[in-house]
């Protein structure tokens, strides 16, 4: 695998775990329901979250700059840095922190990505 390719899987693994976390809300009836009244899909976002964590550890170690040039705008530190406090702060992890990155944060990391993709792809 090349490295673009490597690259674009990452923002792939992304785009995965966002779909799933999509589908997780929409099927619990919102993102506050899934999250502050269901435990196992609670849980299963969480985990998502922690893969989309780790995709962005995984590109900045393939090139510390694709992310930022590739998807703009992004809070890529924001993004590594939720992994770790999801797994620090697991028995204290406030609801409303988890609510507001499904509500308002995960579209505009979706749509970034895919425009990386289709960048990476076009290549």
């Amino acid at each position: 695998m090349t490295p673009s390719e490597r690259i674009a899987k990452c923002f792939r693994d992304v785009l995965d775990a966002i779909s799933l976390i999509e589908a997780w809300v929409e099927a619990s009836g919102g993102a506050d329901q899934a999250i502050c009244h269901d435990i196992k899909t609670r849980s299963a976002i969480e985990r998502q979250l922690l893969v989309i964590s780790e995709a962005a550890i995984r590109l900045d170690r393939l090139d510390p700059t694709a992310a930022r040039r590739l998807a703009v705008g992004v809070d890529w530190a924001g993004i590594r840095g939720i992994g770790n406090f999801i797994r620090h702060k697991y028995d204290d992890l406030d609801a409303s922190i988890l609510v507001d990155v499904v509500r308002n944060r995960l579209i505009g990391l979706r749509d970034a990505c895919v425009r990386a993709v289709d960048t990476l792809e076009g290549e």
